[in-house]
């Protein structure tokens, strides 16, 4: 038997330009997370330390003292800790992120094996044999995936646990409409006689069905996803994986359970309001925000209408009910002050076409505010 921690995405490197006031905060939460990883994965008794690919966000910006950061942490793990690089932090030799981890890792004791070569790699634990079968990237896209060698591969199925490790996209679960992130196929890689195929490329977490606290059998492909939310569009807690693998003569069971690892989230909310109470914004903000951690990062989409106080007093209240956040964002083009019979006698003559028009669409608020805009860009132009 071994048990396998599995991360991968993790992105190293990244900028977090978007968000200035917060961007240290940001980049240290990673590496935090990657600490409480490798001590998770010792508090588990794990043998394995896989990195699917993307440690690195990039092969040449990234700081010497991060890569030195993140080669210190990952040499602290007493099993065996494997590195594929992926399309982001991909390997032909030339890399100076790969020299830098390199250098970093090569001045203290450490299990670390950065796969280089599409061969097999061979480990050996206190219970079992392990054969891994790695496809890396060697470039940032590709139509075609890295797959071919290990399809050409002899592969007994007895007498060691067979481990695929690909980065590229799932048809059918990762967005490739170009199909240029090296493209494999569920049927192509249970095709492939291993005992288990772990991925790196998609941000979320694949099986998705995966709990904290019981563990799932029935799966081959496992896709841990990112070990900490990148940013507002990937929806997810910060994911790994922990499996485990027994295997008698040529048959497997893998279990699996994921581990939560994300320590920052971030939220892209769609709120819509009603100008029914006085209060509209005001409450369904903090409905959309009371189950969220403070640690987070807020992108509110608003839209409907408001009651003109409420409406020209916006900006107050989301410092009021935001501000104890990392940081939030404001998407409010969408949203409008109500359009009253006030309103309208305040901004047109009531004898006019313009307020007679909108009086007759009083009770269609739908309608009523296409027509004030519109009326409103006549008058404009």
């Amino acid at each position: 038997m071994i048990k396998i921690f599995v991360t991968g995405d993790n992105h190293f490197g990244k900028k977090y330009g978007r968000y200035p006031e917060i961007k240290d905060k940001l980049i240290q939460s990673r590496f935090d997370v990657l600490e409480d990883m490798v001590q998770k994965a010792e508090m588990e008794g794990c043998e394995l330390f896989v990195i699917t690919g993307d440690l690195f966000d990039n092969i040449k910006t990234i700081k010497v003292s991060d890569v030195k950061h993140v080669a210190g942490i990952l040499a602290g793990f007493t099993g065996n800790v494997i590195v594929l690089p992926g399309n982001h932090d991909y390997f032909t030799g030339d890399e100076t992120v790969w020299k830098d981890f390199e250098n970093a890792i090569s001045s203290t004791e450490h299990n670390i094996t950065l796969i280089k070569e599409y061969r097999k790699y061979e480990f050996d634990t206190a219970e079992e044999k392990i054969a891994v079968y790695p496809a890396f990237c060697r470039s940032k896209h590709s139509k075609e995936n890295n797959l071919g060698w290990i399809k050409s591969e002899e592969i007994h199925r007895d007498g060691a646990i067979n481990i695929g490790i690909a980065h590229g996209a799932l048809r059918g679960i990762t967005p490739d409409l170009k199909e240029e992130y090296f493209l494999m196929t569920e049927m192509e890689l249970s095709a492939i006689p291993v005992d288990v195929w772990l991925i790196g490329h998609t941000h979320i977490p694949y099986p998705d069905t995966l709990e904290e606290n019981s563990d799932a059998k029935g799966y081959k492909i496992f896709n841990a996803g990112t070990h900490e939310q990148t940013d507002l569009s990937n929806n997810t807690e910060g994911n790994c994986f922990i499996l485990t693998i027994r295997k008698q003569g040529e048959s497997a069971e893998v279990l699996a359970r994921k581990y939560v690892s994300g320590k920052i989230r971030f939220y892209d909310l769609d709120i819509s309001v009603k100008p029914d109470r006085e209060n509209s914004l005001s409450n369904a903000i903090k409905e959309a925000v009371k189950d969220k951690d403070m640690n987070s990062v807020l992108r509110l989409n608003l839209s409907g209408s408001l009651k003109q106080e409420e409406y020209r007093d916006r900006s107050s209240i989301y410092r009021e009910l935001l501000g104890g956040f990392l940081t939030y964002e404001i998407n409010d083009s969408d949203l409008s002050e109500e359009i009253t019979i006030e309103k309208i006698h305040e901004e047109f003559a009531e004898t006019s076409f313009a307020a007679q028009f909108m009086e007759e669409l009083i009770d269609n608020p739908t309608e009523l505010q296409m027509a004030y805009q519109l009326l409103q860009e006549c008058r404009e132009s």
